[in-house]
């Protein structure tokens, strides 16, 4: 970390309590001028940091940038590991990459801007600066057939991350969350698989979450898109979030076995109940979910039929 960031996460971690500039600069090495250029960056970062002769430095509101030391103060104790980038050209990429260097489970990769963000079936995903993109690897001791369970599990559980911040998303199976009719956030599992045992080797869970408006969201996505700030009109820390995904992941993977997770995939679905095409132009009403989270579509002639990959496009 630069000066600028250990200043910020002194400041963070103070919990309220003034920081003295003579202390921070000989805890860092430094100069106090260069804790004043800090603190100085931080205030244009967006940062509101109180000075007050002989106590010190006190943040009062910090804005929407990531720090390290704060992410994991939120994430003690939960055996999570994050790597950040400021930008790099797909967080999913990175982590399958560090998957296949024997990184431990719960290795996390998140940037600050996707060059080359991925979504489903080889689509694009646009990414610019100012959205949560992570990638979460994990090791499960799963069928092959939960490949379908763990994507909606993990749908739920940013369900659940965003109703903490009073934000309450519809989900569109099997990978994207809805915010009054425009796609807030998209999901991408991607994994290595024994073809002999039938099982996960691991799994890479990519998510992006659209936070603040795009002034330059392509003329294309604009009636298909959106952000939680146009939409609410509330600024959500991404650190903060990030954390709050990553506890409700943890919690509804331990209990996957039970199926905790269908409940509230269930409830706040926006395609049960809707005239559905699938990918291979089949229609039919969307019924309801199996087990494994997989769709079944009652066709017109009143059979189903269980689409357990692919793509459900809603009618209007």
């Amino acid at each position: 970390m630069n000066i600028k960031e250990k200043v910020l996460s002194e400041l963070i971690l103070s919990e309220g309590k003034y920081c003295s500039g003579g202390q921070l600069a000989e805890d860092f090495g430094v100069s106090r001028t260069a804790v004043w250029k800090a603190i100085e960056q931080l205030k244009a970062q967006g940062c509101r940091i109180d000075a007050v002769t002989n106590k010190g430095y006190l943040l009062k509101e910090i804005p929407d940038i990531y720090n390290q030391a704060y992410v994991e103060s939120l994430l003690k104790g939960s055996g999570f590991q994050v790597q950040h980038y400021e930008e790099i050209d797909s967080t999913n990429k990175q982590a399958k990459m560090l998957a296949g260097q024997n990184a431990p489970s719960r290795t996390v990769v998140t940037a600050d801007r996707q060059t080359a963000g991925r979504g489903r079936m080889g689509k694009g995903f646009h990414s610019p600066t100012g959205g949560l993109y992570m990638s979460v690897l994990v090791r499960p001791d799963l069928p092959l057939t939960a490949m379908m369970s763990i994507t909606a599990c993990t749908a739920a559980a940013v369900h659940e991350a965003l109703k903490a911040f009073g934000i309450v998303t519809q989900i569109k199976w099997v990978n994207d969350l809805f915010l009054n009719g425009r796609k807030i956030c998209g999901i991408l599992s991607e994994g290595s698989f024994n073809a002999e045992l039938l099982k996960m080797d691991y799994l890479v869970i990519g998510i992006g979450i659209n936070l603040h408006p795009d002034p330059h969201l392509p003329e294309e996505l604009k009636t298909i898109v959106t952000d939680i700030e146009t939409e609410t009109g509330k600024k959500i820390n991404r650190c903060q979030l990030l954390a709050e995904v990553l506890k409700q992941m943890k919690k509804y993977f331990d209990e996957i076995s039970q199926r905790t997770y269908l409940k509230i995939y269930t409830e706040n679905s926006c395609t049960l109940g809707h005239r559905v095409r699938t990918d291979t132009g089949i229609t039919g009403t969307a019924e309801r979910f199996t087990e494994e989270a997989g769709l079944i579509i009652k066709l017109d002639d009143g059979t189903e039929m269980v689409l357990s990959t692919g793509s459900a496009e809603i009618l209007k």
